[in-house]
């Protein structure tokens, strides 16, 4: 029996919209176009599939089943066609890469620039996500890359994962901020005056970064109230830096433009472990395409810049450093 590829999209937009109204505008459709295709489908396989009520439709027993085979059937079709394609040569198509909101953002804007001026026909499409997300696009065809953390990806054996380097966790604050000097605060207390921002980070990773500044006590006192401010916009939270005395765990790389022309500085601290030690991943199973690859070799290129641009950055700020420490010895009189 040939089940036509259209009636299984029609039926798993109304599993998952439960709405025959909702699903017809998913699908960009009437609804009686909608219902149609349903009632073909419960013709052609000689059952019903939807039970219809006054509130939202739900799939029959056998409706789950033909549900469990519309998704394989949809993903196995999009692999045919995107194989179809590799073996035309049809190199320049579409590229769908997943990143989460804030270091993959940071990371993948430059790459995407290089790209897009490299191969100007390749269309490329962005999906800015949750990590946890992440995995489940990719196995969807949503996405056909995604960057993470290294940690983020352990377990997934499905998954073709590429390490990159791991870049270190500093503190960075507005200059002239308060705690901008030559040497590192002695107390817990003189970092709590100050609040903290960040994006979502995992637990472990907020604890990691405040545990080695405030020491353990005082993070006990913190429990619950890691960050002040939690946004998972890069740009937001570079403006909550410019316009107060918050303070934020990044990577250097991430705010290089303001650390370089010294809206930024990094304040001293121990060291604070990495912030991310970042790869780019994809289904194992699948052969990967021209954009895949040249995307990922422009990734690895931009990725060893990043870290030679943190180098540099990092050695500035201790010649900076060390200009302040000698400042008042020079300063005073013969």
């Amino acid at each position: 029996m040939l089940v036509p590829n259209r009636y299984l999209r029609h039926a798993l937009a109304l599993d998952e919209h439960r709405h025959y109204a909702r699903a017809a505008d998913a699908l960009h459709i009437t609804q009686p176009a909608l219902s149609r295709s349903i009632q073909g489908l419960e013709q052609l396989l000689g059952a019903r599939l939807f039970d219809r009520g006054r509130g939202e439709v739900e799939a029959t027993p056998i409706g789950l089943i033909l549900l469990d085979y519309a998704r394989k059937a949809v993903l196995n079709a999009h692999d045919l066609q995107r194989a179809v394609a590799l073996a035309k040569g049809a190199e320049l198509g579409t590229l769908r890469v997943g990143a989460g909101p804030v270091a993959g953002a940071a990371l993948i804007g430059p790459v995407l620039g290089r790209l897009c001026h490299l191969h100007p026909q390749l269309r490329v499409e962005v999906v800015f996500s949750a990590w946890q997300e992440l995995p489940q696009r990719l196995r969807a065809r949503e996405i056909d890359l995604m960057l993470s953390n290294v940690g983020d990806t352990e377990g997934l054996d499905d998954l073709e994962i590429l390490p990159l380097r791991p870049h270190a966790a500093v503190l960075v604050a507005r200059a002239g901020h308060p705690l901008d000097r030559a040497e590192s605060p002695e107390t817990p207390e003189e970092w709590l005056a100050y609040p903290w921002v960040g994006p979502h980070f995992p637990l472990r990773s907020a604890r990691q970064f405040l545990g080695r500044v405030l020491g353990a006590e005082a993070l006990q006192q913190r429990a619950g109230r890691l960050l002040s401010v939690v946004c998972d916009s890069q740009g937001v939270l570079e403006d909550v830096l410019l316009r107060s005395d918050a303070i934020a765990p990044m990577c250097m790389f991430m705010v290089a433009d303001a650390l370089r022309a010294g809206r930024l500085v990094v304040l001293p601290t121990p060291p604070l472990g990495d912030y991310g030690n970042f790869s780019v991943a994809r289904l194992g199973s699948r052969s990967p395409s021209a954009p895949e690859a040249a995307f990922i070799q422009l990734l690895q290129e931009w990725d060893e810049e990043a870290a030679a641009e943190e180098r540099r950055l990092l050695s500035l700020t201790q010649r900076r450093r060390r200009s302040r420490r000698r400042a008042p010895a020079d300063a005073q009189p013969a």
